[in-house]
């Protein structure tokens, strides 16, 4: 069974320092439309973004790097055209599909054009004071001293602990251990803290553990309600390096 972990393949970021109408009349002039300033291109606020996927071929061949797009931001905030002024040909598309999912602040003035950046790495470990962000890693399974094992019901979406800034920030990081007991009905009944980060992850933690559904791998049927624990680890992270 596959573990249940989510590692931020993916960087995001933003480039608004130039922007300019790009309304065009049918017949190719251009419009009598004021043109958009730099400062009011820099004013866009990005309200929606969802992660992008990393391309497979990227990651078997250990592609990594940035991709500059040139994005249409319309009245609406939508990005209505992407298009690709450099980046690796293996990351080009999953960039494009991945501004289109953009979603902004709708402009005071549209169309907007201005540049977009998409970077594609894997971030390296660094100092919790200068990090830009983090990783938040949890094994999908347990075994217990009775030697029952139990996973993660893929069929339920399992979300993972939020890495708070505040304690990322402050350098808090490593391995937080909780111990959960697990109804018959895969449902997690009890929940103590083993091996505390901070008060904060601790409690974060504990609320996010409590909604997880597990399911019987191996052992006795009869075997549940049992104890088992669940290690997840948090690691202050910053941006690849290109």
């Amino acid at each position: 069974m596959k573990a249940s972990c989510l590692v931020a393949l993916l960087m995001l970021a933003l480039l608004l320092g130039c922007g300019s109408s790009a309304a065009q009349t049918p017949n190719g002039a251009q419009s009598q439309k004021p043109e958009i300033t730099a400062k009011q291109a820099a004013q866009l606020k990005l309200v929606k973004s969802p992660t992008p996927q990393y391309p497979e071929e990227a990651l078997r061949k250990n592609i990594q790097g940035k991709v500059v797009l040139s994005i249409v931001v319309d009245a609406k905030g939508k990005v209505s055209d992407a298009k690709v002024l450099s980046g690796a040909p293996e990351l080009v598309q999953a960039a494009i599909d991945a501004v289109k999912q953009w979603e902004f602040e709708p402009p005071a003035r549209a169309p907007v054009v201005t540049n977009a950046e998409v970077a594609y790495g894997h971030p390296r470990e660094c100092p919790g004071s200068i990090s830009d962000s983090g990783e938040v890693i949890a094994r999908g399974w347990s075994k217990n001293d009775k030697g029952t094992v139990i996973v993660t019901d893929d069929t339920v979406g399992q979300s993972l602990p939020p890495y708070l800034t505040e304690d990322r920030k402050a350098g808090v990081g490593g391995e937080l251990i909780l111990l959960i007991t697990v109804s018959v009905k895969g449902e997690v009944v009890k929940t103590r803290v083993v091996k505390s980060l901070s008060p904060h992850l601790d409690k974060a933690a504990i609320k996010t553990v409590r909604a997880w559904k597990f399911k019987l791998l191996s052992g006795n049927p009869d075997s549940l309600p049992d104890d088992f624990q669940v290690h997840i680890t948090y690691m202050p992270t910053c941006k690849p390096q290109f």
